[in-house]
């Protein structure tokens, strides 16, 4: 421990020495003269007052050319030795002033030796921490595994089934102007891509991780069931609202490019973003351009809020799971000393990998990915469709009973 603090004492020390420090103030009492002392002479000054035994002690040779152009009378110059007047309250004052740049200069080069010493162990220490990453997810998976892999079926089955379903329908819905179409083959992709991060984190032992991405497939089964059942006025409301995101994001950007280093935006970008903004807030009112604006009109309030849409569409109930899985997204206390990972009883602090936790977040991805999947599929409804729904909800129901299995066994229950 403190390799660090001992690795920046040893520097600080040296710079701090007492030849270093009375080799400056030898230097300034020449320079006074007239006399300005090359490197090796410096270097000289140094080593022997380095090895000052407490005897009078010659420090360095002065050279004609040195002498010349110095400062010393005609006398001075024939003498054969030279004591200089050194002032050293003076120089420890001056020295006080140039102590935190020195300091300052010390964490510099003491950083630079530090990243070429980890430079230098990081082979080897990475390997043997990959070794154990390894060797816990294998004990991980045999705990897991039977949630875990029906978990990652699953969302094979809802990948293909939405792969095939935007390829049959596509150029219908793009000649239709099918915004609903648009909508859920986005949002259907993207919960995929989600469910395949959750799937990630939870194999790697990161619950608190895998639910705080649960959050976003929540939120993203509630959008897309509530544009379905409203249809497609809500549905290109919610496609232009993306006109009035990229205006905030530009304003933001405007407020803060040169703090950021960055370069502002053309003059052109802005007003193209700009008279975007205005259209759309001409077209669909004030209201519109505000946070879930694109849902004001259909839920009838100037400021709707998720709570509103989450509770439109009948999945209020699982607040509380969305409650549980913000305090891993947010830096509020409960995030802080809440940990799935953990046994309520633990205290220590969970900065890594646990194979504690997964059932909430594994079977909550099952229960949204189905939401979301369903939403699509029944948009166009034939039997092939509609039994691939049947499968994905009894599926989703062995993966909950699974993941409590093994939650229990963990438990010890």
């Amino acid at each position: 421990m403190n390799v660090v603090q001992k690795l920046f004492e040893s520097v600080l020390e040296k710079e701090l020495s007492l030849p270093k420090l009375g080799t400056q103030l030898i230097t300034a009492g020449f320079k006074e003269l007239g006399i300005e002392l090359t490197a090796s002479q410096r270097a000289t000054i140094e080593a022997r007052l380095g090895a000052v035994t407490g005897e009078e002690l010659a420090l360095v040779d002065i050279t004609d050319a040195q002498l010349a152009k110095s400062k010393l009378t005609a006398e001075q110059r024939a003498a054969e030795r030279l004591s200089l007047d050194l002032d050293a309250n003076a120089f420890l004052d001056r020295f006080e002033e140039k102590l935190p740049g020195i300091i300052l200069a010390c964490v510099e080069k003491t950083s630079r030796l530090m990243l070429k010493r980890l430079k230098r162990n990081a082979p080897h220490m990475l390997k043997d921490r990959r070794g154990h990453r390894r060797a816990f997810e294998t004990r991980l998976a045999k705990k897991w595994g039977r949630a875990l892999d029906p978990l990652d079926m699953f969302r094979e089955i809802a990948l293909e089934a939405g792969e095939d379903f935007n390829n049959e329908f596509r150029p219908e819905a793009a000649a239709t102007k099918d915004f609903v179409f648009e909508v859920l083959t986005r949002l259907h992709a993207r919960a995929c891509q989600i469910a395949s991060e959750i799937l990630t984190l939870l194999r790697s032992g990161h619950a608190d991780g895998a639910h705080a991405r649960w959050r976003s497939l929540h939120e993203i089964a509630v959008i897309g069931l509530f544009i379905k059942s409203h249809g497609n006025e809500l549905a290109e409301r919610y496609i232009l609202h993306d006109a009035i995101e990229s205006y905030r994001a530009a304003s933001l950007y405007q407020e803060h490019y040169a703090t950021l280093g960055d370069e502002p935006p053309s003059e052109e970008e802005v007003a193209g973003i700009r008279s975007a903004y205005e259209s759309l807030k001409s077209r669909f009112g004030r209201d519109y351009v505000k946070e879930y604006g694109w849902a004001a009109a259909a839920l009838g309030k100037e400021r709707p809020t998720f709570m509103d849409i989450e509770k439109a569409v009948g999945l209020r109930h699982l607040r509380p799971y969305y409650k549980l899985a913000s305090h891993n997204v947010h830096a509020n206390p409960k995030g802080a000393f809440f940990k799935l990972g953990l046994l309520p009883d633990h205290k220590i602090l969970l900065a890594g990998p646990s194979d504690l936790g997964l059932a909430d977040p594994g079977h909550g991805t099952a229960i949204s990915l189905a939401q979301i999947t369903i939403a699509l599929l029944t948009l166009r409804p034939n039997m092939d469709r509609l039994v691939i729904c049947q499968v994905l909800l009894r599926l989703e129901d062995e993966i909950g009973n699974a993941f409590l299995a093994a939650h229990r066994a963990l438990e010890g229950k």
